[in-house]
């Protein structure tokens, strides 16, 4: 009776442990981004990424919905997943970029995912024509177009998955510099 006493004792201190390691998982909604394609939720998303940083890292999960959104800096520990449904799009206001290199970008980061069934729709043709426009008002010279994903440097990262649309830069879906960086599942139905 101990020996069964002791293994289920051990059981459970493991299966405490094993809860315990696991990160949380916070709902978009939670920080008041909202989904409905025309809200521009830059600011919403960075700053949700940035708590989620400061608690010691977890998973912002995208539920179905269209999610308007400039530059996006990774962090961290911090996941990105898409469920199904969910479509992260891209603004065509080439200013929402603040010259980064992608829609979600990061520098030295490590310990980042983005997965899901979701897609990344970087909406290329109409950012391309808003330069063009600003171009020629002469109100930019050569600006950083940007693309899907723009990782250097990064270690332990992965990309999973999700789905690639429309990028700005017209060959890359993604750019990785450097790094270690692993792309797994991931493909465009741009037509």
């Amino acid at each position: 009776m101990k020996k069964i006493f002791a293994i289920v004792s051990l059981l459970l201190i493991s299966l405490a442990g094993i809860a315990q390691d696991k990160q949380p998982v916070y709902k978009s909604s939670f920080f008041g981004i909202r989904s409905d394609g025309t809200t521009d939720n830059t600011t919403s998303i960075q700053k949700a990424l940035d708590f989620i940083a400061e608690k010691g890292g977890g998973t912002l999960e995208f539920s179905v919905g269209r999610y308007l959104t400039g530059s996006i800096q990774l962090r961290d520990g911090v996941d990105i997943y898409l469920r199904e449904g969910a479509v992260i799009v891209g603004s065509t206001n080439i200013y929402a970029y603040k010259g980064a290199k992608g829609i979600f970008w990061g520098e030295g980061v490590k310990d980042v995912t983005i997965e899901g069934k979701g897609v990344i729709d970087g909406r290329g043709p109409g950012l391309l024509d808003n330069i063009d426009g600003q171009i020629k008002m002469r109100h930019i010279d050569e600006p950083v177009i940007p693309t899907l994903v723009y990782l250097k440097d990064c270690q332990n990262v992965s990309l999973k998955n999700f789905i690639l649309r429309y990028p700005a830069t017209k060959e890359d879906l993604y750019i990785i510099e450097g790094g270690s960086v692993t792309v797994e599942g991931c493909y465009t139905d741009t037509k």
